[in-house]
């Protein structure tokens, strides 16, 4: 199961291939993610639009473990937006690194589920579509009485 994930996660990811998910999945397969669940054709669309706009993505796996029937990936994900996204409408230009866990829950040799948290907040003050720490505090102090 560890090598199935990784082959996916890689093929999917690396080899910008979102379809390489449809061999191994289940036909009722559900991605359960922050911004909604999926099935196997909406993950490969959330899949591609991040591959669309980030043309220079690059996967690592930093942790695989497996028990039973699951298996739990740790990841970064890094690249620079060029291109409208999953998360942009217009391309930001900024450069991106943000990390997530992945659990799959597997049925015989195929992905039944799988449960992602991702950084999403972060990918989205890096890329500028919501105000730093930084900027929050500037903005916040700024003629503010303490």
């Amino acid at each position: 199961m560890k090598a199935t994930v990784r082959h996916v996660e890689e093929a999917v990811w690396n080899g910008r291939d979102p379809a390489a998910f449809d061999e191994l999945a289940t036909d009722d397969f559900v991605m359960h993610d922050p911004m909604g669940d999926r099935g196997v054709d909406g993950a490969r669309e959330m899949v591609q639009a991040v591959l669309d706009g980030t043309p220079d993505l690059e996967f690592t796996v930093d942790d695989l473990f497996a028990a039973g029937d699951r298996v739990a990936v740790r990841y970064t994900l890094e690249g620079t937006n060029e291109a409208p996204s999953y998360l942009t409408a217009e391309p930001t230009g900024n450069h991106w690194q943000s990390s997530g866990i992945t659990i799959y829950r597997f049925e015989g040799d195929r992905i039944a589920e799988q449960w992602d948290a991702f950084d999403y907040f972060g990918t989205m003050r890096q890329l500028g579509l919501i105000p730093s720490e930084a900027e929050t505090d500037a903005e916040g102090s700024a003629g503010a009485p303490a």
